[in-house]
């Protein structure tokens, strides 16, 4: 009968330790995707635009890179940031018409994405910080470029803008596309469905790499802070990996001015692609009506 015990407490033991070590590698999995860190493929000169190597670097020491795309004629700026495993060429080549409306331009890669140095993705805390150094090497390079500035962000881009227009009032708009409602939500979306009921400790591992709580920077907590300065959710309606369902929380927490669009038949970062003119049309008639 001993023996038995202590078979089972031996398979118990190996059961709890391979469960916590499963936890901690899907942790690892959500916060570093060095596997989908992807090359630039697309430039601003191959649309004929000119434009400027930007560096900078954030208050935690990370190298970020990117572009700056000038229009002198312009005060007005808006920023532009990329989702989880893209990097800025990948928004480029759907959002450069903006240029045309007299703006500048500003792209750059997130941490641990594109060009940029790092190997930590938060989906959300760390890339604030991000956006957050970008403003402060805009205001202190090119002053003349902020007397209006507005954001873009595609899925975890536009988790950024929101948290960081909610605390910020120089941000004069914000076009959040495909975000999600919450960290914690989305964590539970994203990981294998083994380890569903084992989110509580798949999130404690996120929080002790981190030393924060991410689900206190989610976009629930902070759209309804950006008011009155008006923000715009587009979101893919049969979008699998951020269901449509996130942007419709998202438009319920908002307060106005705010606008919503869920595309019709476009699936995650697609948007732009399904919705082709109507897409360009709305962010034109947003950006011009309110930066």
């Amino acid at each position: 009968m001993l023996p038995l015990i202590f078979i089972l407490l031996a398979v118990l033991l190996l059961f709890s330790l391979l469960t916590v070590w499963g936890c901690a590698r899907a942790a690892k999995k959500v916060l570093h995707p060095v596997s989908k860190r992807t090359p630039l493929a697309v430039w601003p000169d191959q649309y004929k635009l000119p434009y400027e190597n930007i560096y900078f670097k954030t208050e935690d020491g990370v190298l970020l890179k990117g572009w700056f795309i000038p229009n002198p004629a312009s005060e007005k700026t808006i920023i532009l940031m990329h989702g989880w495993g893209m990097n800025r060429g990948d928004i480029f080549k759907n959002t450069y018409f903006l240029h045309d409306l007299g703006y500048n331009l500003m792209y750059f890669d997130f941490r641990a994405s594109g060009e940029s140095s790092g190997t930590t993705s938060s989906i959300g805390y760390l890339e604030v910080k991000d956006l957050q150094a970008a403003l402060s090497f805009l205001k202190a390079t090119r002053p003349f470029a902020c007397a209006s500035i507005g954001l873009y962000g595609l899925s975890l881009g536009g988790m950024a803008a929101l948290c960081e227009a909610a605390q910020n009032p120089e941000i004069k708009c914000v076009v959040s596309e495909a975000s999600y409602y919450s960290f914690r939500r989305i964590v539970s979306h994203w990981i294998n469905p083994v380890y569903v009921p084992l989110l509580p400790l798949v999130l404690h591992y996120v929080r002790r790499n981190l030393a924060v709580d991410p689900e206190h920077y989610s976009p629930k907590y902070n759209i309804a802070k950006i008011a009155p300065r008006p923000v715009f959710i587009i979101h893919g309606r049969y979008d699998s990996l951020v269901p449509a369902a996130q942007a419709k929380l998202l438009f319920k927490c908002a307060k106005e001015p705010k606008e919503i669009w869920l595309v019709p038949g476009a699936k995650h970062n697609k948007c732009a692609e399904v919705g082709g003119f109507e897409y360009k049309q709305r962010l034109m008639d947003f950006y011009k009506k309110y930066l």
